[in-house]
């Protein structure tokens, strides 16, 4: 049987796990922690929605099909109900930039003629949805919803296929005559296939050094239903976003702050960070936040992972050392390159782990058993994890064609 070692157990490596599983593939998830689901993936609720655009874009094009295969996942999933609730969300057009934009979605033929997808409010229509006052119209997504990362991070991994091994800080990868050894502190794994799936810890390994990956720092902020929030019955979106009440609590997040410290992942909740996200929520409901008891507001803060072309990391990784020492031509066969093979990356999502994480675990799953891609071949390469040395080396064309 084909095996597997899955590197970290947050939404990319369980997500991962679960497509090779699936595919008959013997997997061990190795993850630091006592649980899986604990750095970003550990928030409390996630938003799952997608940022609309009429101007195509490789990042709105794998944002949609991401989402899409989410919710195709969600719905595979037999006990989804528990994590999963397709509550719709709300885009307010909350300033010129987004009105603007809105007004171009309005324009567009597929999306003004596709209400499964999108639907156009007035400031009545979108009051009346949100079950609450709203100050601006704007646009529904009836597919949107929020998830509960932990529990959706169990599901993907309860599978007879995987095993998953906390407390396993892994050390070393290193190739070994049946495929790959990998080191922790107490054990010793060998796979056929390693799949690194680390967020912001990715370079460890040597072999992801040209990985333009940023950490970046989001706070979070919890309150209790009150009587002004208790007929919210969507998500919210301006610049921040306001979740609807599950088990009691309302989520209002996410500030985003780079992480000038590389080494310093500092998750001390921020006073600042929660007035900002306060003062958020003011502006979407002046009257939820006159009802909170400020005293009652609980806060967590987590570092995404995020790229430098805001595209994730997803695929097999090339042997850096022997693309410096002889890069190929620009118009080489992506077959003549010094791939690592058995060696891939699934990582950088950012704040759209929800929604990218799992279609780049299904793309890898198809690389390792050579089956179709569940992407178009051009939009696969443009995720690659070794994009980043191939364009250094001036072979931006060939980095978009490996597949």
């Amino acid at each position: 049987m084909t095996t597997a070692v899955v590197i970290g157990g947050g939404i990319a490596g369980c997500s991962t796990a679960y497509a090779l599983a699936q595919r008959h593939i013997d997997v061990t998830l190795l993850e630091r922690h006592t649980e899986i689901a604990q750095e970003a993936s550990g928030n409390t609720l996630a938003m799952l929605y997608p940022k609309l655009s009429v101007i195509p874009s490789l990042q709105s094009t794998i944002t949609l099909l991401g989402f899409n295969f989410t919710l195709d996942l969600l719905a595979k999933l037999s006990n989804s109900a528990n994590f999963f609730n397709a509550c719709g969300q709300i885009q307010l057009a909350f300033n010129a930039a987004e009105k603007a934009k809105q007004a171009a979605l309005w324009k567009d033929d597929f999306f003004h003629n596709n209400q499964q997808v999108v639907q156009f409010l007035n400031g009545d229509k979108a009051s009346e949805i949100a079950g609450i006052a709203l100050k601006s119209a704007g646009i529904f997504l009836p597919q949107a919803g929020w998830v509960i990362p932990r529990l959706l991070c169990a599901a993907l991994c309860n599978h007879s296929l995987i095993k998953v091994q906390t407390n396993a800080n892994v050390m070393a990868i290193k190739p070994s005559k049946n495929g790959w050894d990998v080191t922790t502190i107490n054990d010793a794994f060998e796979a056929e296939n390693i799949v690194i799936c680390n967020a912001n810890d990715v370079k460890q390994f040597g072999f992801c050094n040209s990985a333009q990956i940023t950490p970046v720092r989001g706070q979070i902020e919890f309150f209790a239903t009150n009587a002004a929030s208790e007929t919210l019955k969507t998500i919210i979106c301006s610049d921040h976003y306001l979740s609807r009440s599950v088990a009691g609590l309302h989520c209002i997040g996410t500030t985003y702050s780079i992480n000038t410290a590389p080494n310093d992942f500092n998750t001390s909740i921020s006073a600042i960070d929660t007035q900002s996200n306060l003062a958020a929520l003011g502006k979407i409901s002046p009257e939820i936040l006159r009802e909170i008891d400020l005293k009652s507001v609980t806060s967590r803060a987590a570092y995404r992972s995020q790229t430098l072309d805001y595209r994730p990391l997803a695929g097999q990784l090339l042997n850096a050392v022997k693309l410096q020492e002889n890069p190929p031509r620009y118009n080489a066969s992506p077959a003549d390159l010094p791939w690592l093979h058995g060696l891939y990356v699934n990582a950088g999502h950012g704040s759209k782990g929800m929604i990218t994480a799992p279609v780049c675990g299904e793309l890898i799953a198809s690389l390792i058993c050579k089956t179709r891609l569940p992407i178009d071949a051009n939009l696969a390469s443009s995720m690659n994890p070794s994009r980043f040395l191939l364009k250094k080396l001036g072979l931006k064309q060939l980095s978009n064609l490996l597949y």
